[in-house]
């Protein structure tokens, strides 16, 4: 957040523009929400600018400097939802943007008692927005296009250029890093999927790859995830043998930035963890199956993507009907290999 601001979003200067934006639930989505809030500083440099998140994707966004305050909520439930909304102004806003498509953040959205309420149609949500952008827009192109295209309306002007998405890391990030990672020098394997099983790279793979990669690069490996993942991840260790360190469940939000932002490669599926990776400045690998590169490819200075072209992808099922999804199965250990080592030879650290 800016300098001179805190978070509890009470502050209000007569004649400034007040502007509320409602940020997307998962950890993917809201760094490829970042480049919309650097734009609208741009645009709109004199303006309040209140963020609404769960507090689960906060450490994204917290040292932002395209905000002036968060107002957090915990969970997923709509009550805590409009109550953050409600008491970040108790005079309202003059817009409130919803980046999330759903129904429930419409609701939110007026519960802000903002004048104007920006987002994407569908779900119903056109009866509570007063600037409803037409729902198919919203996968056309990056998610991250997506979201301008709702400050283009609001101000009328078209964004030329999306930026990169930037995640700042907690400023004693070197410390944390070291302690839960053991040292510098190490790989970060994020092997889990929140989206479900059909996102998952075979975990026999993700342990090939690793001991290739340690054999020739040295260091350590290191797996993250979350709590329920813990059991799968130390598997996945002990397949990999000595050095390698079981994160999953560990690590709090603050943490996770840390251990990505010391980790010379990180390595995943679509998720979450690849998308900060990548925002952070960590050269990236991307393992996609049933999602869209088109839509939501990680961005950053040093990414690659690892995709099979087969007629059923993306399909966005959660599981596949067929069983292992072919999608995945496809994808040889040396493909990953190659993307990572091109990185990690040439890549920023």
């Amino acid at each position: 957040m800016r300098k001179g601001f805190t978070g509890n979003c009470t502050r209000c200067t007569p004649g400034r523009e007040k502007i509320i934006v409602l940020a997307p639930s998962w950890l993917g989505d809201a760094v490829m929400a970042t480049p919309f809030l650097l734009a609208l500083r741009r645009r709109l440099p004199s303006a309040r600018i209140v963020l609404v998140c769960r507090d689960y994707v906060s450490e994204v966004f917290k040292r932002s400097p395209a905000i002036d305050s968060i107002a957090e909520y915990r969970g997923r439930s709509l009550r805590a939802r409009i109550v953050a909304a409600r008491g970040a102004d108790a005079n309202g806003f003059d817009a409130c943007f919803v980046l999330p498509p759903s129904f429930s953040a419409a609701l939110v959205s007026c519960g802000s008692r903002a004048r104007r309420r920006i987002g994407y149609a569908g779900q119903w949500r056109r009866m509570l927005l007063t600037d409803a952008l037409d729902g198919a827009g919203y996968r056309a192109g990056h998610l991250s296009g997506a979201y301008l295209r709702l400050l283009d309306r609001y101000t009328g002007a078209a964004e030329r250029e999306i930026s990169l998405p930037e995640v700042v890391p907690p400023p004693s990030w070197r410390k944390t890093a070291r302690e839960f990672a053991g040292g510098d020098g190490y790989l970060v394997l994020a092997p889990g999927a929140t989206y479900g099983s059909a996102k998952v790279w075979p975990h026999e793979r993700y342990a090939a790859l690793a001991r290739m990669l340690l054999d020739r690069k040295g260091g350590t490996a290191v797996i993250i995830g979350r709590n329920e993942e813990r059991e799968g991840a130390g598997v996945l260790a002990e397949k990999i043998g000595a050095g390698a360190r079981n994160l999953a469940g560990t690590l709090s939000p603050e943490g996770l930035l840390a251990v990505l932002r010391g980790a010379r490669i990180a390595i995943g599926n679509d998720s979450g963890p690849v998308h900060v990776s990548a925002a952070l400045g960590v050269p990236t690998v991307a393992v996609f199956g049933p999602t869209s590169v088109e839509w939501t490819a990680p961005r950053g200075p040093a990414v690659r993507i690892v995709r099979e072209d087969i007629s059923c992808a993306p399909c966005f099922k959660r599981e596949c009907p067929f069983g292992p999804p072919r999608c995945l199965a496809q994808i040889a250990v040396d493909r990953v290999l190659d993307a990572a080592l091109s990185l990690i030879d040439t890549g920023p650290s």
